[in-house]
């Protein structure tokens, strides 16, 4: 009888990545329900079907998990967008990809959003300063495009940091007023909407 096959490199990399995944959605499906304080670890383990001991392995407290969800936003927009700007360089056909891009991952991951707000307050010191850095390094993404624009002339010379944290929080407001908008709304009219709002305010 044949021994069990081994996992090559690459196995054991998409290995991690579905169980890392797991994790981070059965996480932020039990924060939505129970609430953060009231969720434990070993729940979070048992709905994503993974051992304690392998769940400890990526997350050592709460805290870590919630930045995770924070990473897994960022990564699912940047991976994404690397792919649909490739080979273009006009500055405001990027950017309105971009910002096309960021509102819909974040309207696909809208629980996810609302949890941050709403649990933030409740991470550690590194989690928090964590999050912020990466928070910075999303809108050094819509900044570096709208610099762009302004050196070719496209843009306005504008505070770059002011208007890239416009665009984020005009992003954050599909999933924190959905409530309201959604009465009236798709989300492709509030990404039009949003987007003529914007170009008017960087356009010359």
């Amino acid at each position: 009888m044949q021994g069990k096959k081994r996992l090559g490199i690459l196995d054991q990399i998409v290995a991690k990545d579905k169980v890392r995944q797991k994790i981070i959605d059965a996480a932020s499906e039990l924060y939505a329900k129970k609430g953060f304080k009231a969720t434990s670890i070993e729940e979070i383990a048992e709905k994503a079907g993974v051992t304690i001991p392998v769940t400890y392995q990526y997350i050592k407290n709460k805290s870590e998990i919630m930045r995770l969800i924070m990473e897994d936003m960022l990564n699912i927009f940047k991976e994404n967008l690397i792919s649909q700007l490739k080979d273009i360089e006009d500055p405001e056909k990027k950017l309105s990809i971009a910002i096309s891009l960021y509102f819909r991952v974040l309207d696909q991951q809208q629980d996810k959003v609302l949890l941050m707000y709403q649990k933030s307050s409740s991470l550690d010191k590194a989690s928090k300063s964590k999050i912020m850095e990466m928070e910075v390094e999303l809108s050094r993404i819509f900044g570096d495009i709208i610099e762009d624009g302004i050196k070719k002339g496209i843009f306005r010379n504008i505070d770059v940091d002011v208007a890239s944290y416009n665009i984020i929080m005009l992003a954050h407001m599909w999933s924190l007023k959905r409530w309201h908008l959604r009465k009236r709304l798709s989300i492709d009219d509030y990404v039009d909407m949003q987007m003529k709002f914007i170009m008017s305010a960087l356009k010359k």
